[in-house]
């Protein structure tokens, strides 16, 4: 009641926002494309004028002082990073900032089936523990499990996307992580009031809903604000969800080389985590288990009673200046402050842990650019103090690491072919594990924006593995019409994992993954067709416990997203119509089990989805998706039913005064 409460109340505050907002603010086309340059222009960024006028009767002229205001907006990491921009996604139908990911063709999602559980994303055959995940330069992993849940990431908070090629992972955030994504947030001002909303809502309570409100308070200084809430009923024994989400950002922008912001992000979630549908107990108490696994009366669950309730407040200083001619500085200073509360109930026995940790640290991203050369200085610290409380006693424990990097780049043919040179130091202060470096080498060339070809290589350090090397290459075309992109990787990475049910025995599986991934999307007429494909070849994985496995763990062999769809003006220009079929299939998968031993295969799956997305007159989007449309009953995790057959609906609308 008090969750309905809440939504009640947020929903008459965004109501009065729509009362008092007209219009909408325009949206410009973005697409995935390869980036080429180190500044991003936000799709809603205005120059703000200050106009004086000083008037006199007795003369018949007028002078006016004008003072134009132009906000410095962030930079990617890295000037050939794959970016998502928002248009890519505003068309589509997503429920949270991991789906956000799916256009990218290296990408593969070990969902979880539940509403807001927090799946492991799959980047370059990579998973979650190996992904840097950072927020405008800033790393936001877990400290005790090196990932993150998406979930907590405000996906409507996302102006693009960042996926950086991986011989360049390394190179980003406090560890060696072969893979780095960046969600680039939206940084704008508005010469009028700004606000937004989003809402959607599903079956079996499925709902969210998203306001945000901007303006300039003052001749200098803007402020802004974002709400997010999610909720959903239980289905399945212990399957609820409820997540609150808010940012505030107040900037100062005290010329137009230096700005000034301080931010805070608060987060909320309360999770039933029940470990999925205990198999092997319905398979001892049901005549059909395959078809009662899909029914959340009769199929009982692992852990009814444990509960996952994650608290963060995350607050920083940022400051974007432009100290010379071609050259930008991005430095942060932060501070985030994380509890889980983990609590379980098993006869009559309770199971507590609770997690806390505080977290300092600063990012620093300077680049310069001079003549046909390009360089970059990255600069990362964190202090971490971690407490953990359990039913087996308390633990502390404290760690402080700093890395620097540097890249050179050298641009010849006029300046369509770029070379370059990167190193990285890391130090791990405490505990004193010692130092860890990595050096690469890329090269990129691009002709008449058309084409473009990039190759690199890197190797790094890690821990208790020592060096790991990482390759990709692949090209893009991309005229009227028509795009094709494709790719191939071969990374090494090691995956630890820590068996505690006796002796202490840390398991190391050392594999050397290597995938190969395809967009390719056509425009003809009024049709559009997008496909999105990755095959992933076996990797030998090497372990310490001796086991040598040639397969491919928790990555399918080979996975197919396709859609074809009306995508055109209609009405004259007034309706931005994309409507359609898209397909979904997913290889065979050797899914882990359980994550200190074995795997399960998981057979070929597939689904079939309606969606139609459109904008009225560039003032609001609405949304309409039949998922799953002939009702298969699969999963991509065993054992998680994926959603049945269902409808979903919403609206996006963007208004100032």
């Amino acid at each position: 009641m008090k969750i309905f409460s809440k939504v009640q109340l947020m929903c008459k505050l965004l109501s009065s926002l729509v009362l008092f907002s007209s219009l909408v603010f325009p949206q410009s086309e973005d697409s995935l494309f390869i980036q080429s340059i180190q500044t991003i222009s936000d799709t809603n960024f205005v120059a703000i004028n200050d106009t004086t006028a000083i008037s006199d009767s007795l003369i018949a002229t007028k002078t006016t002082k004008v003072d134009t205001l132009f906000p410095i907006q962030g930079m990617p990491l890295s000037d050939v990073s794959t970016l998502i921009n928002k248009r890519t996604f505003l068309f589509d139908q997503y429920r949270y900032t991991g789906d956000l990911l799916r256009s990218f063709s290296l990408n593969f999602v070990k969902d979880y089936g539940f509403i807001g559980y927090p799946n492991e994303t799959f980047i370059y055959g990579i998973g979650s523990s190996g992904i840097s995940y950072l927020q405008d330069g800033v790393f936001w992993n877990n400290r005790y499990t090196n990932s993150l849940d998406l979930n907590l990431i405000q996906s409507e908070n996302i102006d693009s996307i960042e996926i950086v090629p991986s011989p360049r992972g390394f190179l980003y955030g406090p560890y060696n992580n072969p893979v780095t994504v960046n969600f680039i947030t939206r940084d704008f001002i508005s010469p009028v009031p700004y606000a937004r909303i989003r809402y959607y809502e599903g079956p079996d309570g499925e709902a969210m809903i998203d306001g945000k409100f901007s303006a300039m308070i003052a001749k200098r200084w803007n402020y802004s604000f974002q709400l997010t809430n999610r909720s959903k009923d239980e289905t399945y024994k212990n399957t609820e969800l409820s997540l609150w989400q808010f940012n505030t950002k107040l900037k100062y922008f005290l010329s137009n080389s230096i700005n000034l912001q301080a931010y805070y992000y608060f987060v909320d979630k309360e999770q039933g985590l029940n470990g999925g549908v205990d198999y092997d107990s319905l398979s001892r108490s049901s005549d059909d288990p395959r078809t009662d696994l899909y029914d959340p009366i009769a199929a009982p669950v692992f852990y009814p009673n444990q509960k996952l309730d994650v608290l963060q407040h995350n607050v920083g200083l940022r400051t974007l200046a432009k100290p010379f001619e071609n050259s930008q500085l991005d430095l942060s200073i932060y501070y985030r402050y994380g509890l889980d509360e983990f609590r379980d109930f098993q006869d009559s026995v309770s199971i507590n842990r609770d997690e806390k940790n505080k977290r300092f640290g600063a990012f620093l991203n300077y680049y310069y650019s001079f003549d046909y050369i390009t360089l970059q200085l990255l600069g990362d610290y964190q202090k971490i103090y971690t407490d953990i409380h359990n039913n087996y006693g308390n633990s502390n424990s404290e760690d402080e690491r700093y890395s620097i990097a540097g890249l050179l780049s050298l641009h010849t043919l006029d300046k369509s072919l770029k070379l370059s040179f990167f190193y990285k130091t890391l130090d791990w202060i405490t505990p004193n594990m010692g130092n860890y470096q990595g050096v690469g080498i890329d090269l990129q060339y691009v002709l008449n924006n058309l084409f473009s070809f990039y190759a690199g290589y890197s190797i790094r350090e890690e821990y208790r593995n020592g060096e790991a090397p990482s390759f990709e290459t692949g090209f893009r075309f991309e005229d009227s019409g028509l795009l094709f992109d494709a790719r191939y990787f071969s990374n090494e990475y090691s995956d630890y994992r820590f068996w505690s049910g006796g002796p202490e025995i840390i398991i190391n599986y050392t594999p050397v993954i290597k995938g190969i991934g395809l967009n390719f999307n056509y425009k003809f007429w009024l049709f559009l067709l997008e496909t999105n494909t990755s095959y992933y070849i076996k990797a030998k994985y090497e372990g310490t416990l001796g086991n040598y496995i040639d397969e491919t763990v928790n990555l399918p062999d080979w996975q197919f997203i396709g859609g074809l769809y009306v995508n055109d003006m209609f009405f004259n220009g007034n309706l931005d119509l994309k409507a359609g079929f898209k397909f979904y299939y997913t290889g065979k998968i050797n899914s882990s089990v359980r994550w200190w031993w074995g795997s399960t295969v998981v057979e070929p799956t597939n689904k079939l989805d309606f969606n139609l997305a459109g904008e009225i007159q560039k003032v609001a989007i609405f949304y309409f998706q039949w998922e799953n449309l002939f009702g298969n009953e699969y999963y991509i995790t065993p054992y998680y039913p994926m959603p049945v057959r269902n409808i979903k609906f919403g609206i996006a609308w963007e208004l100032f005064n």
